[in-house]
């Protein structure tokens, strides 16, 4: 009985304050992009969320393939809002499903992924295929 108040003890503890530092990371305006055009074909009238691990400046990074920074790729292109110096790396599609991508990975990776899971997504392929044929 000592054993199991002790290991609740802990659990809770755990639990309220284990984790504190990620939940107070919030998208501000210092590490925000948000524009304001959406995929006019989107019914949910919203953009796709971008949380990095990395900063506005890492993600200023030109996209070799592409000649356009990945910032202005992800936000201009694919409707992509980004909190950068969040505590994931993450998108979250215009239907509210979340994608993690690994921790430790670089803005063109983070990119490059973005770009395949939506290139797979019903309304990203339709936006994919217009992004190539102007390029």
């Amino acid at each position: 009985m000592k054993y199991s108040i002790s290991i609740i003890f802990i659990s809770t503890m755990l639990v309220f304050h284990g984790c504190s530092n990620k939940v107070l990371v919030n998208c501000t305006n210092n590490n925000y992009m948000s524009k304001n055009n959406i995929n006019p074909e989107n019914n949910y009238e919203n953009r796709r969320e971008i949380k990095t691990t990395f900063s506005r400046s890492d993600f200023d990074l030109s996209h070799e393939q592409f000649g356009l920074s990945c910032s202005e790729l992800l936000s201009d292109y694919f409707y992509c809002n980004i909190c950068f110096d969040s505590y994931e790396n993450s998108l979250t599609s215009y239907d509210g499903r979340k994608y993690s991508f690994k921790k430790i990975i670089s803005p063109i990776e983070i990119t490059n992924e973005c770009l395949n899971l939506i290139s797979n997504m019903s309304m990203g392929s339709n936006e994919y295929s217009k992004f190539l044929k102007t390029q």
